[in-house]
This record gives C-alpha cells, sequence and structure tokens, in this order.
C-alpha cells in the first residue's frame, strides 16, 4: 500500500539519514530507491504544520514539495515518517495567476463575466476603475455597460454583439467603440470577448476584457492628420530605406513627376535621375548622408514622360534609438520655372534681348579675357566697331518691327561668320562689336572684313522686300592701339566715324590722329554748351532785295559764335556738330529768341520792321514740340508772327511728307511764312510740291554761283534756274535767288522772271547796327 501511494514515504531516523523509501520518493528526487537507502535527508523535520521545501531533481531542476512529518517509535526507536507531495505545477499555476492579476492591474485592463442564462455581468474592480467609477457605482448587468456606450456607438456595437452571439463559430468578439467616463468625457475602448459554452453545448457565459485605447486613438489619429498633411503638402516628400528603395511617396510627388505611388514603391531613388548626378554633388551628397548630417542642394530629376525637371532638396537621415539610420526623408520643391526664370535672367544680364547676341557688359569681359590670353600667346587682337548702315531709313520706311528684324537677321549672319574664338556682340540701336583673336599682323584683319562686307552684299528678305545692306567699320588693334579694352572700344569707335563719313560699305583703322580730332570736337561740343548759358551767340542780318530797285523787302537771320578765346566762330565749323549732338535744337530756339529780341528792340526804336527769316535745321523740324517752343516764344517777347518767315531745307521737307504737310499748315495758320530753302539740291515730288503750304521757293546758291560772270557758258545751271522760276510760277509762289554776286546774274534772274535776290552783290551778313544804316538810307 506504502509502495503505490502517490505522494512520496521517508522513514528517518533520529540522526535524519533515510532508512526507507517508496518509488514515488525515488521519482520525487529522480532517483533510485537504493540510492536514497542511507542518504542524509538534509531538511528540518519538525512535527506539525506542512512546511514547503526546494528539492534539486536530477533532470528537472528545483521542484516544489509539501513536507509533513510525523514522529514514532518503532520497535524502540524514535523515528519520523515523511510525507512528501509534489507541487511545482500548481505552483507554476499559481504563479501564472499572479502574474496575470498583475499584468492585468498593471495593464489597466478590465474583465468582464457575462452570465447568458441570468444576465448577470461580473466588472472587475480594473473595469471599474478604467472608466473612474468606485465598486458600488456600477451595477451587475447588461444594462449598465450598455447605458455607457456613446449614443452614436451604441445601435452598431449592440448589432455587432447580437450577431456574434447567433454565429460565433469559435471567433473570438473585437470592436471598438466609446464608453461615457465619470468625468462625462468618452473613453475609447477595444473590447476583447469569446464564448464559454455549458454542458449542453449552447453558450453560456461571454467573457473578455476591456481596455482604454483612448491615447492610442488619440495618437492614430494625430498620425493620420499628420500623414494627411504630408501627403497634401505642396512640397515632395519621398521616404527610403538605407539603400534608397522608395517605401512612401506623396500626392505633390506623383503631380509634379506622373508616377503613381505604386510604381514608384521598392525603386531605387537614384533611377529617377535623368543624368548621373555631376560628380561633386554626388559625392558630397553620398559623404553627408553617411557621416549622418542633412544634406541640402539642387539636382535634376526625371519625369514618368522623360521630362527632366529641377528640385531644390533637403534629405534628412531617421535613426532608431542606437544611432542606426533606418530610413532617408527628402523634402523638396519643383524649381523648375524658378530655376528656367533665374537662368533667364542671368542670360539677358548679360545678352542682348533682341538679338541673343552678348552685350556690351559680356563682350567687355570677354575682351579682357581675350587680352590676358593675346598677352600670353603674343598675338594681336582687333576690336571692329560695326554700324548698320541706312538702318534708320529702313525703320522709317518699313516699320519699327522690321527694323528690329533686319537686326536679328543680321546677327545671325553675322555669327555664321565668326571664326573660333571670335567674339560678336550688340551694343545697342544698329551697333555691333566684332572681336578678333590669333592675329599675327594688322593685315590679317583686312580678309576677315572684306569677307563679312561680301556675306551682306547678299540680299536679307524682310516680308516680301529684298534688302541689301552693309556695315560702315571701324578697327583697333591690340597692343598698337591700346593694351585697355576701353580704349580699343573707343579707339574703334572714333575710326568708325570716319568710316561713316566715307560713305557707306567702308571701313578705317584707328590713328592718332582721329584721336585727336575727337577730342577737338569733345572740346567744341563742351564750348557750345557753355555758350549757349553764357549767351555767346549773335545774329547777323543779310537783306533779300527787289533786284528791279535794290530795295530791301526782308532779311534772314543767320547765327555766328563770339567765342571769348577763338573769336569769331563761323557757322560751317560748329552747326554740323550741333545737328549731331542735339545741340541745334538749343541753338535754334536761341536764334529765335534772339531774333524776336531784335525785332522788339527795332520796333521800341520806331524803326521801320521787315520780315525775317529764321532757318528751321532738320532735326529740329521733326521734333513733336516744335510748335510749342515756337509759340512760347512769340508769345514771351510779344512778336507779330506775320514778321517771322521760317526756312526749311528741300530735303527736310521731304523727308516725311505727310507730317511736313501738317506741321507747315499749322505754322501757316499760326501767321507765319514758309519757305523751301536750297531749292534744287534734293529730290522733290512735283505731287507733294504743289501740296505744301509754303509762300517761296529759294534757288540754291550753288546753281547761280556758277553762272559767274556769263550765263551763257553755263547752259545746265542756266537751265534750272529758268526751270525752277517756271515751277514756282505755275505753283504761285514767289522765287528768291540765293548767291547772288554779280551784275550779269542779277540781268539773267531779272530777265528769267526772279525779282528777289540774296548774296554779296547786295550785302554780306552783317551785325545788326549796320543792317539800321540801310533803314535810315
Amino acid at each position: 500500500m506504502v509502495e503505490q501511494a502517490s505522494d512520496a514515504i521517508l522513514l528517518l531516523n533520529a540522526q535524519g539519514v533515510i532508512q526507507y523509501a517508496n518509488q514515488a520518493a525515488a521519482h520525487l528526487f529522480g532517483c533510485t530507491v537504493e540510492h536514497l537507502h542511507g542518504e542524509v535527508f538534509g531538511f528540518v523535520v519538525t512535527a506539525g504544520e506542512p512546511t514547503e521545501i526546494e528539492i534539486a531533481h536530477a533532470t528537472r531542476g528545483m521542484l516544489s514539495a509539501d513536507l509533513r512529518a510525523v514522529p514514532m517509535r518503532m520497535e524502540g526507536w524514535e523515528v519520523s515518517v515523511v510525507y512528501l507531495r509534489d507541487v511545482t505545477e500548481r505552483k507554476e499555476r499559481l504563479l501564472d495567476q499572479l502574474r496575470l492579476q498583475e499584468a492585468i492591474k498593471g495593464g489597466r485592463i478590465g474583465l468582464f463575466d457575462w452570465d447568458l442564462q441570468t444576465g448577470e455581468v461580473y466588472y472587475s474592480p480594473e473595469w471599474k476603475t478604467q472608466l473612474g467609477y468606485t465598486q458600488e457605482e456600477i451595477g451587475s448587468d447588461y444594462t449598465t455597460w450598455l447605458a455607457l456606450l456613446h449614443p452614436d456607438d451604441r445601435e452598431a456595437t449592440e448589432r455587432q454583439v447580437a450577431e456574434y452571439l447567433k454565429c460565433a463559430d469559435g471567433r473570438r468578439y473585437v470592436m471598438e467603440f466609446r464608453m461615457r467616463h465619470r468625468d462625462g468625457s468618452y473613453r475609447w475602448i477595444l473590447a476583447q470577448g469569446s464564448l464559454i459554452h455549458g454542458p449542453d453545448g449552447r453558450p453560456s457565459h461571454m467573457v473578455g476584457s476591456h481596455l482604454d485605447i483612448t491615447e492610442r486613438r488619440r495618437t492614430e489619429g494625430h498620425l493620420q492628420r499628420l500623414a494627411f498633411a504630408v501627403d497634401q503638402s505642396p512640397s515632395i516628400v519621398v521616404i527610403t530605406d538605407p539603400d534608397g528603395a522608395i517605401q512612401y511617396v506623396n500626392r505633390r510627388f506623383c503631380e509634379v513627376t506622373g508616377f503613381a505611388p505604386e510604381e514608384m514603391l521598392g525603386v531605387n531613388a537614384r533611377a529617377l535621375a535623368q543624368t548621373p548626378i555631376e560628380e561633386v554633388i554626388h559625392q558630397n551628397l553620398v559623404f553627408t548622408l553617411r557621416q549622418g548630417h542633412t544634406w541640402e542642394g539642387e539636382f535634376r530629376n526625371r519625369k514618368k514622360s522623360g521630362e527632366t525637371y529641377w528640385e531644390q532638396a533637403r534629405i534628412y537621415p531617421v535613426r532608431e534609438e542606437d544611432g542606426t539610420i533606418v530610413q532617408y526623408i527628402k523634402l523638396a520643391e519643383d524649381i523648375t520655372d524658378r530655376k528656367q526664370l533665374t537662368d533667364r535672367l542671368d542670360f539677358l544680364a548679360f545678352h542682348d534681348t533682341l538679338t541673343g547676341l552678348p552685350n556690351r557688359s559680356l563682350m567687355m569681359d570677354r575682351l579682357g579675357q581675350a587680352l590676358v590670353q593675346a598677352r600670353r600667346d603674343k598675338t594681336l587682337l582687333a576690336v571692329a566697331f560695326l554700324d548698320l548702315d541706312d538702318f534708320k531709313t529702313v525703320n522709317d520706311s518699313l516699320g519699327h518691327g522690321q527694323g528690329d528684324q533686319l537686326l536679328r537677321m543680321v546677327a545671325e549672319r553675322l555669327k555664321g561668320l565668326l571664326r573660333e574664338g571670335d567674339t560678336v556682340a550688340r551694343f545697342g540701336g544698329d551697333e555691333f562689336i566684332l572681336m578678333l583673336t590669333q592675329l599675327h599682323a594688322p593685315r590679317d584683319v583686312i580678309p576677315v572684313v572684306e569677307k563679312l562686307q561680301m556675306a551682306f552684299t547678299q540680299p536679307i528678305t524682310l516680308g516680301q522686300t529684298p534688302l541689301v545692306t552693309g556695315f560702315s567699320i571701324g578697327l583697333a588693334i591690340y597692343p598698337t592701339d591700346s593694351h585697355r579694352a576701353e580704349d580699343l572700344i573707343r579707339h574703334a569707335d572714333i575710326a568708325l566715324s570716319r568710316a561713316k563719313a566715307q560713305g557707306p560699305r567702308s571701313y578705317h583703322f584707328y590713328t592718332r590722329d582721329l584721336d585727336d580730332q575727337l577730342h577737338e570736337r569733345m572740346q567744341l561740343e563742351q564750348a557750345m554748351r557753355c555758350g549757349l548759358e553764357q549767351g555767346q551767340f549773335l545774329l547777323h542780318y543779310q537783306p533779300c532785295m527787289d533786284m528791279r530797285n535794290n530795295r530791301m523787302l526782308s532779311m534772314e537771320a543767320l547765327i555766328r559764335w563770339q567765342h571769348p578765346d577763338w573769336g569769331m566762330v563761323m557757322p560751317g565749323r560748329f552747326i554740323p556738330l550741333a545737328e549731331e549732338t542735339g545741340l541745334i535744337i538749343e541753338l535754334g530756339s536761341e536764334v529765335l529768341r534772339l531774333a524776336c529780341l531784335q525785332l522788339k528792340a527795332w520796333q521800341s526804336s520806331g524803326r521801320p520792321l521787315l520780315p525775317l527769316a529764321v532757318n528751321l535745321s532738320p532735326r529740329e523740324f521733326h521734333q513733336s514740340d516744335l510748335l510749342e517752343r515756337i509759340m512760347g516764344i512769340m508769345e514771351e517777347y510779344e512778336v507779330d508772327t506775320r514778321l517771322i518767315e521760317f526756312e526749311i531745307t528741300e530735303s527736310a521737307a521731304m523727308s516725311s511728307v505727310e507730317q511736313t504737310i501738317d506741321t507747315l499748315s499749322q505754322l501757316t495758320r499760326m501767321g507765319f511764312r514758309i519757305s523751301i530753302d536750297d531749292f534744287g539740291t534734293a529730290y522733290s515730288s512735283l505731287n507733294y510740291l504743289k501740296r505744301l503750304p509754303v509762300q517761296s521757293l529759294k534757288i540754291d546758291q550753288s546753281f547761280v554761283r556758277d553762272l559767274a560772270d556769263d550765263p551763257a557758258a553755263h547752259p545746265q545751271d542756266a537751265a534750272i534756274i529758268r526751270a525752277i522760276i517756271g515751277l514756282a510760277g505755275n505753283l504761285g509762289l514767289e522765287v528768291i535767288a540765293e548767291g547772288v554776286e554779280t551784275s550779269a546774274q542779277r540781268e539773267f534772274l531779272l530777265k528769267h522772271g526772279c525779282r528777289v535776290g540774296q548774296g554779296y552783290l547786295f550785302s554780306r551778313p552783317v551785325a545788326a547796327a549796320d543792317i539800321e544804316t540801310r533803314f535810315a538810307a
């Protein structure tokens, strides 16, 4: 019976030595019965309450056992009977339960047990604490749970519970819903449960747990909003693993590139590069990221269409707590438009907007570099200043649009003529600069220039109009003419002035004499400006005479310049420069002002007044404010407009006929008389001439002078004069002969119907005081 017992039984003598052990004891200690005999038990044995001991099993390790000892006498000896029961599994189950209880408490997991037969529900203290209630405040039925559900969740939750009870199929019940906390707020709950079936196989209980997941839901909501914000971000967002494989792209990336998100997953980000990233950028990017730093820069990527776009990007490493990089995040902007705008602005800063050629700034930079190279190579360099011949005529006749088109086509043709290392630039208007390098002698420039001129003998077609143009060219050579870029440009410009004076398609090399002439020209211009400010200009007067009786009919006011150092300066020296620089506008106003002053003085002195002729220069005549300036002076000095006669040259009158007709008509309506000066020296259309509101024609003095003392010896000049007189008569115009110096000329003119003359035969241009003597006479 002892041998068959399930508990281990030992018999110990007074010294604690094992005298007997049953088979269960041998199993408990993991050895044989024979091995136990004679062994010291090793544990304190006392009678009374059971104690728990730990036994070292041979293979199972430490086992727990309940020990109970019963003392007795056997054959006169004091012995103890020890009963041992293996409680290892029971103790482990107890520990598991304790651990579970601690986990439930620590994890704040609330438990429930719903008796489906009675309707009663057990809610654990943790369940109640989870919602802020005490033991007494929560009932023990299903309706208590139902009442705490959020109104918006109650119907769906109750329906799901009912459906689960009908058809569980071994599945666990899992659902999330909101329940009311004691403080009035609602908490998100994760509910899980399962069914327990009774002996009859029908569900008897539903047991489960509640876990407060409010913070998790709040975090999930935050993450969802964050994810939405990232996806809707106006910036490109790309996330890759450490090797560059794409894990995420946002909506903006897809909009820019045309790729769908699923097309990008797993693709290496480097595959999007249109071309390998420039070596320096690539090395910097890799080095920076491997160091665990943020990289920032610009590079090009590829769209799905194959088109290239520019990105401004920042790439951030994402690390684990131990510092290991697990991801890279790229934030980028599509800067293609900005890049193109920047490139365009950079281009415009150094290029001409109309032709695309380098502008002055870029040419000066290249010229500076070329001069350094020329010094190093000991070669020559030439600067050619080109001015397009007759460009103003094209603009005036065909319009500015066609003029711009001509400049573009000229620029293209010039670029096609360049040698390697040469540069052509537009300096503005119709002016171009050509830089010629790698020359060995000044004469090397000539074939290039002649080739250029020959190329432009081929017509350029503007619309339906074929046009042949050419250049006037000024040339300066390094190092002969200068070592400085600015001086070479200036010297070429000086040489250009001489080339233009020689006529179309001319070229001229710079010389020191030209520089001296330019200096003199600048000195003259400054002196003129000073003379206008200081009142150095004055008028001389030449009478127009009735050649029949030598009676003075009118006078012509002629400008003179009384310079304090140079003395009397004649018009031939300063008028052309005044026309060129625009000073003629101020000079013309000064002439009219001085004429009005003189008329006013004569009027005040009681002298008889005769009409006074004033010349209008071509440039002055075409000013838009001409009429306003004239009337401003007339009103200031209160002079009768009938006393002023304006003379304009034939060429000025015919340069823009419709404008001329309009301007002269207004002057005539104001009371001024109009004469055509130097008639016969330009081409006049009779159709236009008859429309001009003028009162007289002045025969150019060159025709009259050539008659000399014998008009019969000059039949051509005589024929021209007769024709002009006849034309004037037919048009009802008075005719005046200029340059009358001999009696033979006067007689010829009178014979053929010209009664008014002007010239040295009657008087040179003289000061006002000398003219006054004629009044007296």
